[in-house]
This record gives C-alpha cells, structure tokens and sequence, in this order.
C-alpha cells in the first residue's frame, strides 16, 4: 500500500510537471531570449548527425523559424517578417550574434535526446513539424524525469510523502526551472542531472547502490552542459565535509605538542631522538585518516575524475572543428575587457547564490501573483538551507549536504567569472541559472526543517499557491 501511494503521488507530480510544460508552450510562442535560437539550430544540427563548431553560422530552417514564431526581446525589430518559403535565402549576420551559433560550447548529448524525443512526438502524435515546438515539448520528458529523481532523493532522506510531493511542485513550478524546460536549452537537464547525482551519491553511502551509479550521473552531469559540473562540486565537498576530521585535529595537536617537547628538549640541553618518531606518528595518523576515509577520498577522485574525462574529450573535439578562433567571435569580443571590473564584480556577488530566483520572466508570467510566488520560493529556498546548516546535527549527513549545496552555489557565480577573466579575458555576469544544478541539494537540505507537522501542511498550502499563480497565468 506504501509502495502504490508513492507511486500515485509522482504520477501526479509527472502529469503535473507535463501540463506546465505544455501550458507554457501554449502562452509562450516567441522564440525566448535565452539563447534558444542557438540551441534551437543546435538540436536541428544533432537531428541531421552533425555537431557544431565555433564559427558556424545559423541555419536556414533556424532562421526561418524565428522570423515567423518572432523573438521575444527588443532585437526582433530587425528580424525579417515571416518567411516561409524555403527557396529565400536569409542573411544569418542580420540576426542576434552577428549569426553565430554561440552554444558550440556544449556538448552534443542533450541536443542528440531531445531530437530524438521531438521526431518520436512529430512521428506519433498529430501535431504540425516545427522542431521549435516538437523540442519544447520534448522538455516535458526531461522535467517528469527530474521528477522521478528529486522524489527518490527527498524519500530517501527521510521526507514524507506529503512534504516531498509540496517541495517537488513548488520546484516545477517556479518561473526559472518552468523556462528551462519548456524551452528549447540545456539548463532543462539540470534539475535532473543534480537530483540523480546526489540521490546516487546518498543512497551508495548507505550501501545501496554501486559506485558507478555515482560515476555515471558525473558523466550525465559533465555531458550534458558545462555548469552541470556545479553539481559535481556540490557532491565532492559533500563526501569531503562527510569524512572524520578529528584524525586531522589529531594531527595539527601532536605535530604542536611534538614540536612543543622537542624546543623544551633543546632548551634543556636533552638530545632531540623524539623528532623522527614524532614525524613517523604524524604520517601514521595521515595513513588512519586515510585509510578510515577511503570509502569517500575514492569516490572524490573518481567522481571528479570522471567529469573532468568527459569535460576534456569534448573541449578538444570542440576545438578540433571550430573554424573560428574564440576571440574573434562577436559575443566574445562584446565582453572582452582590458582590465577587472572589480566594483561591478563586488556589486553581482549573488549571481548563483538563490538559483531559483529569475530576472527574466516570459511576458504572459508577469503576473502580481508569480512574481510574489516565485520570489518567496527563492528566498525561502536560501534561508531555510541555512538554519539546516545551523540546526543540523555536527557531522549529520543534513549540515553537510547543506552547507556543500549553499556554499557551492555561493561561489560557482564568482569562480565562473574569475575563470572566464583569466583564460578568456571577459566578463560575464553569471546568470542565476547556471547554478540550476545545486537546486535538488537545496531543497533536500531544506526539507530537513520542514518535517514537523505545521511546517508540512505550510510547505504544502504554499505548493497549491505557487502551482495556481501559474495556472491562472496560463489563462
């Protein structure tokens, strides 16, 4: 009976996750902002078997796509009126980004899935073929299946049906995560690619799932999208902040203590024999720490290992097949700078900091209600990770995950734009999305304090608000 109520309350939560997707496709026909032209040529590209290289320019069908579903942003004045006749040669250099595709960057994988899934749609359901409607409905697949994967993840830390199935619908619901999914890009894959990836690292630390289960969503992670690697940090720290460091305090004390006798030693005129011995106890407490931490050290380095593999073989086939150099392509040059802006970088510190939170909303969820809702959600998300942080058990599985998930997502904006500077000599403000990845981490954490009874039945009245703004909001 267990079983079938966990099964009736995720198939609810999937057939919700579906109905927003497809509300939003239904209210949101422009071509977004957020760079879907690029992904949108992107998916056509991986349909036809071919990938996309830095220099490439947008394709025809891309092209003609926008011009008739139009774009959602000052730009679409300069765009074309609708073209439909494939005999018309458009000028991609008149659209945005001079032309060129700029999601080059990403690896193939999301855009070869979502291709499929939009053919399959196109294939069996009787809809009109346009690859920009087909591929967003095929997000709807991506979000039910970060469904599947958050549910396992609160389950398995103790959340109760009820809580779980409250903080699941608040997630989909908020503007930011419904955007990514109902449009054509690959933040869609980052709520499940986070979800799977701490749900496998949990639930192999009790001893119920192998460690290439773990292995497998590093790689999901790094292949899909280079921010996913963000959750791979938030889990890294995780099972380091999970090892015993009272070996280590061990070792700071005895080297303190040893070097303390050794002084009073040579002082007092007494030889200094105890010096190598101590060393020799320092390296054997380095060997217990070690050797009583090697069920998480090894999954560290094997985790890390493994996204980082797959994150270089991809940046060395991306650079194999651009045919233009980085710097000469105008979005890059756009944000080349000669020197640090260090008072704008002080003045973006919460670039990732709240995810949830999302300055762009579609113009139909401009709404009193959503913008209210969704704001609440994002700070709330925050403020309830840090009094798990702060309630939480000292060494307990709900501090480390929170202060791996928030402290990640804290630093990812910053370290983005500090790396950017330093390979590439721009400045980018990191958008709040990119740190997407970290959202399950946080809600888990945020669960923890939210499992007494009155905090459940709130957590669940605010579900049925958050879920209604947008409903409404569909008209």
């Amino acid at each position: 009976m267990s079983r079938l109520r966990s099964a009736i309350c995720v198939a609810a939560l999937m057939l919700l996750a579906f109905g927003l997707v497809i509300g939003h496709i239904h209210s949101y026909t422009e071509v977004s902002p957020v760079d879907e032209l690029q992904h949108l040529d992107y998916l056509i590209r991986a349909g036809d078997g071919h990938l996309v290289g830095l220099g490439d320019l947008f394709t025809q069908k891309s092209l003609r796509l926008e011009t008739c579903h139009r774009l959602d942003a000052e730009f679409d004045a300069k765009v074309p009126s609708c073209v439909t006749d494939a005999t018309i040669q458009l000028d991609p250099t008149t659209f945005q980004e001079s032309g060129f595709n700029t999601a080059a960057i990403h690896p193939p994988t999301y855009y070869a899935i979502d291709g499929l899934l939009a053919r399959a749609i196109a294939a069996t359901l009787p809809v009109t073929d346009d690859p920009l409607t087909n591929g967003r409905a095929a997000g709807a697949v991506w979000l039910m299946a970060a469904v599947g994967a958050l549910w396992l993840l609160l389950r398995e830390l103790g959340a109760n049906r009820i809580l779980a199935s409250a903080l699941i619908a608040i997630t989909i619901s908020t503007p930011t995560v419904l955007l990514a999914a109902a449009t054509i890009n690959t933040d869609g894959t980052s709520l499940l690619c986070g979800s799977l990836l701490v749900w496998a690292v949990v639930r192999w630390e009790r001893g119920r799932l192998p460690l290439w289960v773990v292995l497998a969503a590093s790689a999901l992670c790094a292949g899909t999208k280079v921010t996913n690697l963000i959750g791979v940090a938030v889990v890294v720290l995780y099972l380091l902040l999970r090892c015993n460091w009272s070996s280590i305090r061990s070792v700071a004390l005895s080297t303190s203590t040893s070097t303390s006798t050794s002084t009073s030693t040579s002082t007092s005129g007494g030889s200094r024999n105890d010096g190598p011995s101590s060393q020799a106890g320092v390296i054997l407490r380095l060997r217990a720490f070690c050797g009583s931490n090697s069920r998480r050290l090894l999954p560290v380095l094997w985790t890390s290992a493994v996204a980082v593999v797959v994150s270089g073989v991809w940046q060395v086939v991306a650079q194999s097949i651009a045919t233009v150099p980085g710097a000469d392509i105008p979005m890059t040059q756009r944000y080349t700078v000669t020197s640090f802006p260090m008072s704008q970088f002080i003045g973006s510190w919460r670039q990732t900091f709240d995810p949830l939170f999302g300055p762009y909303l579609p113009p139909f969820l401009r709404t009193d209600l959503v913008i209210l809702t969704s704001g609440l959600a994002a700070v709330l998300l925050v403020g309830l990770v840090i009094v798990a942080m702060v309630r939480s058990p000292k060494g307990s599985r709900q501090r480390a995950l929170a202060c791996a998930s928030l402290g990640v997502a804290a630093i990812a904006g910053p370290a983005i734009v500090l790396f950017n500077y330093g390979f590439q000599s721009v400045y980018v403000d990191i958008p709040f999305r990119y740190a997407l990845v970290a959202v399950p981490a946080l809600v888990a954490s945020a669960a923890a304090v939210l499992r007494g009874r009155w905090s459940t039945m709130l957590t669940a009245g605010f579900a049925v608000v958050s879920v209604a703004s947008v409903g409404i909001a569909f008209g």
